[in-house]
């Protein structure tokens, strides 16, 4: 539970402003990080027995070190989530690499960049997905997908609203995208940005998502589209230092109770925050609270709290979450892997990734790769044993050394709400991170960033909450 046996948590620091931070996933401890590094006095509440959020890291028999939620990926234009890993001294946990455009179309058939490594970075990439523009598909699908690609970077280049009313899919039948480029590169885009289908998730957050990238990339970032791996675990790389960055700086972490409810003082000028109850029944007295909660978990405060009577926060009761699927498996030898990440064609599993390599090809206790599936509305709900079936049968269509090695062990994780699900109207439904309660703001990747459903989002959420509350209190 919690280390502070007072009933009633109060500014214990002269002088500091007291902020509460509610939820410990990455936009929670982001926010109270920069909270604290600015000298705010901090409490962070997390109603689970440990932090993280959706970045968590957990044991498993037989293995000696910790294992993710699945395999988590950000980029090289990633600046908020950089900026956070910076902050807690972790930077140096990050294996940079290319971008991760990797299409295995079949046993030895591999797609990916290929520009000389003389060549300056960002020329290299650009030279090195050429291929991307003229792609192997039939010749007469050629030309009409160049125009696809001009035509999609014409929108990315500034995201019309409109985009917004209307799916991915059918945006892609209106500009006549060949199905051939569809079924080797676009629609597995489009899942791995936004974890949703084609034919589900908005075609603005798809454009809005390459404007995003593009933007970072001509604002200097030359690196804006390579791929960052983490070299340790998530644990490692993003809580464990920012749980002690805190407690340094003497922020008090309450686990293993929730919110339950807002305190506010009607006045003139509007509802002011004026203290948050814990299920435990004690108070926080604040100058401030960020709620870093998920859309699903503040509409049950809503439904509890006097916050339900705002109209302002009516429209996170709307936003649905979409599901990942992934399997770590560990063979007692290698995969001929070019990449340490492979987008497979044609089977269950859409993504091998090489988390040995990532870790600095510590093999100890076998050669461990995490197989994944976005969006996997038709494996969510599989027992552990038809998914990892699957899984082992999709390996074995695409690296045929994978049929003569011997399985170790095997470790299933469904995550049936791992992100949101950016279905068209999405956009008007983002809340901005400054309600109309002063004294109150959120954070999350579903808050209003412009982002898709990213670590980035949430980091970026987390920046511009912790901006909001600077101003407030100063």
């Amino acid at each position: 539970m919690s280390e502070i046996d007072t009933q009633s948590l109060v500014d214990q620091v002269s002088g500091a402003r007291h902020v509460a931070v509610v939820g410990g996933g990455l936009a929670g401890l982001s926010a109270a990080v920069w909270l604290a590094e600015q000298g705010f006095d901090i409490t962070l509440v997390e109603k689970r027995g440990r932090l993280g959020g959706r970045t968590f890291s957990f044991d498993v028999a037989g293995v000696g070190e910790l294992v993710d939620n699945g395999q988590h990926l950000f980029a090289g234009c990633y600046d908020a989530l950089l900026r956070y890993v910076d902050t807690i001294g972790t930077a140096d946990q990050l294996r940079w690499d290319a971008p991760p455009f990797a299409i295995r179309t079949g046993p030895g058939r591999l797609l990916t960049t290929r520009g000389p490594r003389w060549l300056p970075a960002l020329v290299r990439n650009t030279v090195g997905l050429a291929w991307m523009a003229w792609p192997p598909i039939p010749l007469r699908d050629r030309l009409p997908a160049l125009r696809s690609w001009l035509r999609i970077g014409a929108a990315a280049w500034n995201p019309s609203p409109e985009l917004d009313r209307m799916t991915v899919d059918r945006w892609f039948r209106e500009l006549d995208v060949p199905h051939s480029l569809r079924r080797l590169s676009l629609d597995q885009l489009v899942i791995g940005l936004l974890n949703e289908k084609p034919d589900r998730v908005s075609a603005f957050t798809f454009a809005q998502a390459l404007h995003f990238i593009g933007r970072r990339a001509l604002a200097g970032n030359i690196r804006a589209g390579d791929a960052v791996w983490p070299r340790v675990s998530l644990h490692e790389l993003f809580v464990a230092p920012a749980e002690r960055y805190l407690r340094e700086r003497g922020a008090r972490i309450v686990t293993g109770t929730q919110l339950v409810d807002v305190e506010l003082d009607a006045g003139p000028n509007g509802d002011r925050l004026t203290g948050l109850r814990l299920a435990d029944g004690r108070r926080i007295d604040c100058d401030a609270a960020i709620l870093t909660l998920p859309p699903w978990s503040l509409t049950t405060l809503l439904d509890r709290s006097a916050l339900g009577s705002h109209e302002f926060f009516a429209p996170a009761r709307k936003i649905e979450s979409a599901p990942i699927s992934s399997v770590y498996v560990w063979l007692d030898s290698p995969l001929r892997m070019v990449r340490l990440a492979e987008n497979l064609r044609d089977t269950t599993i859409e993504w091998v990734f090489d988390t040995s390599g990532m870790h600095d090809g510590d093999h100890r206790d076998g050669y461990c790769y995490s197989l994944a599936v976005s969006a996997s509305w038709e494996v969510v709900h599989l027992p552990g044993e038809a998914f990892v079936a699957a899984a082992l049968e999709s390996l074995r269509t695409h690296y045929p050394e994978a049929r003569s090695a011997t399985v170790l062990r095997t470790k299933v994780i469904h995550q049936p709400q791992a992100t949101f699900s950016a279905h068209p109207g999405f956009e008007s439904l983002r809340l901005d991170q400054t309600t109309p309660v002063r004294g109150l703001f959120l954070a999350g990747d579903w808050t209003r960033t412009e982002l898709p459903s990213t670590m980035e989002s949430a980091a970026e959420s987390a920046r511009r909450a912790v901006d909001a509350v600077r101003r407030y209190l100063t």
